[in-house]
């Protein structure tokens, strides 16, 4: 499953995942994820005449790792695959740590990234206290280096020892995970099918011995504050942003959103009543819509 490569100018490799036909969109997958994270969507890139286009962020899957200063450095890895593809415009969708990148993305180039929806996402500087429904182990990947690299080498061996979502449901780290999440997350990465998908996304990013720095790595780089144009995409009358937030989202609850939306004047707030942190996965029908026009 989404085995595609290409080398990008210096000399590293960007690992990507294409499904559906239609209107180009760049996906940013989950922080701990991988481009497999897509195929979550596959009905909504077919009834919603879409391309999605996926991109392991590096150090995850198969794009090569290179330490990230800023959010804004993978900006140009995507002008790279996007005019290797032959795509002038295209719109984006970014999932809970991913939706960072995407608005990285979005305000600095709001010609070529005409449309765009984040879901879950974090504010910046993230507060850790708040993370996954304020369990331990979030501040300490995100505040407590050396403890964090600890608790994600565990959860790399977890991931890659249990060899299948069944037996991965089992661990204490799932379990642990799993606690995290709203009833309605819960069901949803209890379903056979989803939990699939999502495990053998996960254990993509972890496919690299390197992959554990690579997640602490972007952790703190959402303790950072912003260092964005927002006001590129607020005095752009063609861009259209949407703000996605469940309000029983527990993995990054609803103050991110409005705080968000706050900062970005123009963008569209969509409140979701009694949705977890999977709203882009329940509601496929209105994200179609949303993403279509460039």
């Amino acid at each position: 499953m989404g085995s595609q490569t290409v080398t990008l100018p210096d000399g590293r490799n960007l690992g990507y995942a294409t499904i559906g036909i239609g209107t180009p969109i760049i996906y940013f997958h989950g922080t701990a994820s991988s481009r497999l994270e897509v195929y979550l969507l596959k009905q909504l890139a077919i009834k919603g005449n879409l391309q999605l286009i996926a991109i392991d962020r590096p150090g995850y899957g198969l794009s090569t790792y290179k330490p990230r200063k800023n959010i804004q450095d993978l900006n140009n890895d995507i002008n790279f695959l996007a005019d290797h593809l032959g795509i002038e415009q295209f719109n984006i969708l970014g999932w809970s740590g991913g939706g960072v990148f995407a608005l990285a993305y979005i305000t600095c180039f709001p010609k070529r990234a005409t449309h765009g929806v984040i879901a879950g996402t974090p504010d910046l500087p993230f507060d850790a206290s708040t993370a996954h429904n304020n369990i331990p182990f979030a501040k300490y990947v995100m505040k407590l280096p050396f403890i964090g690299e600890i608790a994600m080498r565990n959860m790399r061996r977890a991931v890659l020892r249990a060899g299948s979502p069944e037996a991965f449901l089992h661990t204490n780290q799932d379990q642990q995970m799993l606690r995290t999440y709203s009833s309605q997350d819960r069901t949803f990465f209890t379903n056979p099918t989803w939990n699939s998908l999502m495990h053998q996304s996960i254990t993509e990013a972890f496919r690299q011995n390197n992959s554990t720095k690579t997640i602490l790595e972007e952790h703190k780089l959402f303790l950072k504050p912003w260092n964005l144009p927002f006001k590129q995409i607020n005095n752009n009358d063609n861009n259209k942003l949407w703000i996605w937030q469940g309000t029983e989202d527990k993995t990054c609850p609803t103050k991110n959103a409005y705080n968000i939306a706050n900062k970005i004047k123009k963008a569209h707030l969509e409140i979701f009543p009694q949705q977890g942190h999977c709203t882009i996965f329940n509601n496929t029908e209105k994200l179609a819509e949303q993403l279509k026009t460039i």
